[in-house]
């Protein structure tokens, strides 16, 4: 095999490859969607996950002020949706209006649910951060929810028939893929 050298600007997309989240923020009555990316789990006691949002993001702003967001996880019927909230900002465009999505009440938090969406982690705010250009955002998962059919003692199931019950996976850019094709390993042919 030979290795490329890959730019230090793109190696984080070596790790791509889990779900794309639509996160929802609600601050005095208005609600903004964004898709992000970058939402990796932190601490499983107590449940915590960092969210890394810029600062130009009119999310950025709303989620300091509000201190609670959801984030919505979709399938694949949704991606042109998820490519529209994360090419178009929120202090211009009701991007809920213009992508048709619709809005549940959140259980444990104030923010909404994106309905169409697989499943939902409520979040609270810990703490944020700023180690570069991206502000982290530690939140604590307050409650989440998923489709019976999606989701089972703890595994997505990813049905191969069935698009609208597989999470929407970001590579990066444009370009996204379902996780289709699971296995598992038996431990006992494991090497010697």
């Amino acid at each position: 095999m030979s290795k490329q050298e890959i730019a230090l600007h793109l190696a984080h997309r070596l790790t791509a490859g889990r779900p794309v989240c639509l996160l929802t923020v609600r601050y005095k009555g208005q609600v903004n969607v964004m898709s992000l990316g970058w939402a990796v789990p932190l601490s499983a006691e107590p449940p915590l996950m960092g969210l890394a949002i810029h600062p130009a993001c009119y999310t950025h702003d709303m989620l300091i002020k509000s201190q609670e967001c959801v984030l919505n996880i979709p399938a694949r019927p949704l991606a042109e949706q998820v490519l529209s909230c994360g090419t178009v900002s929120g202090a211009q465009t009701d991007k809920i209006t213009l992508t048709h999505l619709h809005l549940d009440n959140g259980r444990r938090v104030e923010t909404p649910w994106i309905s169409e969406c697989l499943a939902h982690i409520e979040c609270a705010l810990v703490s944020t951060s700023a180690p570069g250009d991206h502000t982290l955002f530690i939140v604590e998962i307050v409650g989440a929810w998923a489709e019976e059919a999606a989701f089972k003692d703890g595994l997505w199931l990813c049905p191969r028939d069935d698009e609208e019950l597989q999470p929407l996976v970001h590579l990066g850019g444009t370009m996204f893929t379902l996780l289709s094709s699971s296995f598992i390993v038996n431990p006992d042919k494991g090497s010697s």
